[in-house]
């Protein structure tokens, strides 16, 4: 019966994302839970992860996740997130980005051979393990192994407990050049308004160049498209006019076609800066998780009779996301790209100017597809 489950339960691809919009909640859950920190996310990769889940729960668990996911279709090989395209990409011999996906089990619980029928339908693995701290280093081994020292660490210990019965772990690395290398020499402190009360100095890039760019004034804010090396990959820096709207100005976004917002931008004379530092997003999404519906997998219960091959009280004690990517003058890959500017070397006329000198948020996208989500508020 499980079997003929699992070959019924397929989920199709995420059929909003033709519309490249972010209103199934997903985005707006997750940039409350974490408003007060610099985060970056691949809402679709969470999606394709939590599948590890959905199908070893029953029909009251798996409900609350159909409906915060919008998961839907006939045939588990009908979903390839839109997201696969940028894994598909390479830089030379370097991949652009890499995701791995691991679902840790305690190792006294067995998993059922349905659902083991089901892991060999996806690209991440599920095993059996001890919560110690021996096994605590060979996960995290197994994650710098794959994809390289600079993902850094993406268990924590506080998350992987001596008493943990479940823990989902999802790390994306984002590793692309910039179209134009950002000049180094035109790196220097700005100030950063954190809030009303509080103001830090950081090193920020600069270029004058020209930019898709636009003043929005519904939404009060203002954009820049800063292009990346390869396969029409670009960054849409969104910055509120006031320092202290970001998480006002997410609402209306979350709502939005955010590639539509890009391409309604037009081309002219614009002077950028942007923070120059490294991005380890590493969250812990119960709670946006919780807020979106999605909360009986969190509690015991002995609904994953899918799952395990005895029938007993189970929970997941987290689904855990880590990305990480560089705002550096090159960005990460290699070659290193044509040097811009740098700094103004001449006065434009009606030159504009986005300084992304207060909190702001941004996604990677190209033409069709949202990769990554994010935003900067602190250092």
């Amino acid at each position: 019966m499980y079997v003929l489950l699992l070959l019924l339960l397929g989920i199709s691809r995420y059929k909003a994302q033709k519309n490249v919009q972010l209103t199934d909640g997903l985005y707006a859950a997750i940039v409350n839970s974490f408003s007060n920190r610099n985060i970056m996310f691949s809402a679709e990769m969470i999606r394709s992860s939590m599948l590890f889940i959905y199908v070893g729960v029953e029909e009251g668990e798996s409900e609350q996740i159909r409906k915060a996911l919008h998961y839907q279709g006939t045939h588990l090989s009908d979903y390839k997130p839109e997201a696969q395209k940028i894994f598909d990409m390479s830089a030379q011999t370097a991949p652009v980005a890499k995701s791995l996906t691991r679902f840790y089990v305690r190792q006294n619980l067995k998993m059922s051979t349905e659902y083991r029928v089901f892991m060999r339908h996806t690209e991440g693995r599920a095993r059996n393990i001890a919560f110690n701290r021996e096994k605590l280093n060979e996960v995290n081994t197994l994650y710098s192994h794959e994809m390289g020292e600079h993902i850094g660490q993406v268990v924590k210990e506080s998350w992987w407990k001596p008493n943990s019965q479940a823990l989902l772990i999802n790390a994306v690395f984002f590793n692309l050049s910039w179209e134009r290398t950002f000049n180094p020499e035109a790196t220097y402190p700005r100030e950063f308004r954190v809030s009303a009360a509080r103001k830090v100095m950081i090193p920020m890039m600069h270029e004058d160049s020209k930019f898709a760019f636009g003043n929005l004034a519904t939404l009060k804010a203002s954009a820049v498209l800063v292009p990346f090396s390869q396969g029409d990959l670009q960054m849409l820096l969104i910055k509120p006019d006031q320092p202290h709207a970001l998480a006002q100005l997410q609402m209306k976004l979350s709502g939005m076609d955010i590639v539509s917002v890009a391409r309604n931008l037009t081309m002219m004379d614009v002077f950028v800066g942007i923070p120059k530092f490294k991005l380890h997003s590493d969250l812990e999404l119960t709670p946006a998780l919780e807020k979106m519906g999605i909360k009986d997998i969190f509690k015991p219960s002995k609904s994953f009779s899918t799952l395990l091959h005895r029938n007993t009280n189970f929970r997941i004690d987290g689904v855990i996301h880590v990305v990480s990517f560089e705002f550096q003058e090159q960005g990460i890959g290699t070659p290193i790209t044509d040097v811009g500017n740098g700094s103004l070397t001449h006065t434009f006329n009606g030159v504009k100017y986005f300084l992304a000198t207060h909190p702001f948020a941004f996604y990677i996208i190209d033409h069709t597809s949202i990769f990554f989500a994010g935003h900067v508020t602190s250092f």
